[in-house]
């Protein structure tokens, strides 16, 4: 059989099947299955999204300094969304977001704590894992195994690893516990292969799957750790990155103005023999340590670089029984679960309401769709499941809830709109949440609330991304217009802010994003806005 002919003809059919399943009641038969495209979500953990095939990153610095062949090459061969945002700035809530299509909601008088309450099916939950489940929702494994799909998962997917257990044909957990790692301090292995760490050993075991899911649809979920701490990564890596040419950010100090809810203590960072934290007004690493994080947090993005070039060229090499490539017939997404701060607002590790860490990488690569597209509008991690129910054409789940009248839909918006055209209207805002704040973004604005356990505002940061993309300089106090009228957008009260989201789409259509204008109004500016903002955060 011709190549060429087979691949138009895959493509052509597939589209036809795409047509046909919102047309027919929902079954599952041998011939569809035959002729859906694979998925592979590639998570990559603490991953900023500064890299070269995102083009500057206002919000991050060392932004042409990282070594990324794998990502940048898919970058280009796919589609780029420049500004997605995760819907919890911490690893288990992100994560359960994105895969329950849903996003975390606070009760009137609750505290947030580390545990997340989501419209979801799962209930076990540890320290650092969403928790608080009680409304039976389809998570996205779940939802692909319905439609005929084989389940695979390694690594880090979900938080807790045992999350979803039964639903996975095959799972396997985080391979090489850390605690048997060389060097895992710093992270300098000396003679240390790939494989001597656990993000080679989970490429190597998605490599010898491989060969045997060749003919049938497969959604493999790929989690990395790294540069998740501690900073791992075999010597090669560390020396892509001298010592001298590391940089310390532009903004190493705390933003003007800022509230003292958005600084934090660190994180996991506190966890490490040479660091000491005092308080959120005066903390800093010393710079020759901060320069060896900022070296380490490189160099296994670098190592991880590497391991999804190894998984994506047994991609390419590995055929089905008509001979296309796994490559050429599976959709490749690249997700990461937030942002990580290397030292801007003198913060580190994630936790925060600040594009550093909210913001993510999110490519889709569709061998249906052509590749170098870039998309500037404001997409979230709930946007994904319901992106990839469409590409693949099985259709999104609804749950009847207890029993009543009332339905659990999913939150996020289809992104194929954009991926057919990369200037379509979408919607205008995004929204995160963290302990103590709720925040709304804008293509022109950054809004944070922060309340307390009375569900009081005790402080706020508004952010002109338009002249200040990395946060400088809060102008919250110079603006009660314009945070009002933000303040509105996010709502008053736990239960509107819970469905703030719900005024910028259509539910009845499948959350079709609504052709919204928020006319907000011009912010104003302190009298010494430019001229710091010029001088100490030049980026």
């Amino acid at each position: 059989m011709n190549l060429i002919n087979y691949r138009s003809s895959f493509r052509v059919a597939r589209s036809a099947l795409v047509i046909a399943s919102l047309l027919i009641p929902a079954f599952v038969s041998i011939a569809e299955t035959s002729l859906r495209k694979n998925v592979m979500i590639i998570m990559v953990d603490d991953l900023r999204p500064q890299l070269k095939g995102f083009g500057p990153v206002p919000s991050f610095h060392g932004a042409t300094q990282m070594h990324t062949p794998a990502l940048d090459t898919l970058g280009a061969q796919g589609t780029i969304f420049e500004r997605a945002y995760c819907a919890v700035p911490i690893c288990g809530a992100s994560r359960l977001s994105l895969l329950t299509g849903s996003r975390p909601y606070k009760e009137p008088g609750q505290n947030w704590g580390r545990h997340w309450t989501f419209y979801s099916r799962l209930d076990a939950a540890d320290q650092d894992t969403p928790a608080g489940v009680n409304h039976p929702g389809v998570t996205l494994p779940q939802h692909f195994k319905n439609s005929g799909y084989t389940l695979h998962s390694i690594g880090k997917v979900y938080h807790n690893r045992d999350d979803d257990r039964e639903v996975w044909d095959d799972m396997v957990k985080l391979q090489h516990p850390w605690r048997d790692v060389p060097a895992f301090e710093i992270g300098v292995g000396e003679k240390n292969d790939d494989d001597s760490y656990p993000d080679g050993l989970n490429a190597s075991d998605v490599i010898a799957k491989l060969d045997g899911l060749k003919d049938d649809p497969f959604l493999y979920c790929v989690g990395f750790p790294r540069p998740h701490l501690p900073f791992w990564a075999p010597k090669k890596y560390w020396d892509l990155y001298p010592e001298e040419s590391i940089k310390l950010p532009p903004n190493y100090s705390l933003p003007v103005n800022a509230p003292r809810q958005s600084i934090h203590n660190w994180g996991e960072l506190r966890n490490y023999t040479e660091v000491e934290y005092a308080d959120e007004a005066e903390s800093k690493l010393s710079d020759e340590y901060a320069r060896t994080m900022i070296r380490g947090y490189y160099a296994t993005v670098s190592y991880v670089d590497a391991q999804i070039e190894r998984i994506v060229d047994k991609l390419k090499n590995t055929y089905d029984s008509q001979g296309v490539s796994l490559f050429d017939k599976t959709i490749l997404v690249v997700w990461g679960d937030h942002g990580w701060n290397l030292g801007e607002h003198t913060l580190w590790a994630k936790h925060a309401l600040y594009n550093t860490s909210t913001q993510i990488p999110l490519i889709i690569r569709d061998p249906d769709f052509p590749g170098g597209q870039r998309v500037s509008s404001l997409v979230e991690s709930v946007d994904l499941y319901p992106t990839l129910c469409d590409l693949v054409g099985i259709g999104r789940p609804e749950t009847t809830i207890d029993n009543d009248d009332s339905v659990f839909n999913l939150h996020g918006s289809s992104l194929l709109p954009l991926l057919k055209d990369p200037e379509s209207k979408w919607k205008p805002a995004v929204f995160t949440r963290f302990i103590g704040g709720d925040s709304v973004r804008t293509k022109r604005y950054s809004f944070t609330e922060f309340t307390n356990q009375s569900d009081q505002v005790v402080g706020r940061m508004l952010y002109d991304l338009k002249y200040d993309p990395a946060e400088n300089y809060n102008i919250a106090d110079l603006n009660a217009d314009l945070v009002s009228r933000l303040s509105h957008l996010l709502g008053a009260t736990p239960v509107e802010k819970r469905n703030a989201w719900r005024a910028l789409v259509d539910e009845t259509r499948n959350n079709e994003p609504l052709e919204a204008e928020l006319n907000l109004p011009e912010a104003r500016h302190p009298d010494d806005y430019f001229k710091r903002l010029s001088e100490n955060f030049s980026l």
